[in-house]
């Protein structure tokens, strides 16, 4: 007689089967799991670095208020300092430069022809 308690080989592979894919399952979640736990310390390190940033704009008085901003303008007027040093800067500044004064010389140059062909027709219409 058989006892109720036993399984069949066939039940054992069904349910080890579904253990299996209930494994994958949850691997594929633990995986989810693992990768949002990673963004939220990204984004927890972000947000620290945005505090910290943030919380020199918290300013108790005018006084702390305008030797903050102080400093912040000194940091920007040096890095355009900077900039201004940069070579290629330097290289487009004096391009433009050419540029205006050949601009200055043509329009001297229509200025004189315009001139010269007024007085040419205003001496013709005069005879």
């Amino acid at each position: 007689m058989e006892n109720n308690n036993e399984i069949t080989i066939s039940e054992a592979k069904r349910v080890t089967a579904e253990l299996k894919a209930s494994i994958l399952k949850l691997d594929a979640l633990n995986q989810d799991v693992v990768n949002n736990i990673t963004q939220l310390q990204d984004l927890n390190s972000k947000m620290k670095d945005y505090t910290s940033l943030l919380s020199r704009f918290e300013f108790t008085d005018e006084k702390e208020m305008t030797l903050n901003y102080g400093s912040y303008l000194s940091f920007i007027s040096k890095k355009i300092d900077e900039l201004s040093k940069n070579s290629s800067l330097q290289k487009i500044e004096r391009i433009i430069g050419i540029s205006e004064k050949i601009i200055n010389l043509s329009i001297v140059k229509v200025s004189l022809i315009v001139a010269v062909v007024v007085t040419g027709i205003n001496f013709l219409i005069s005879k």
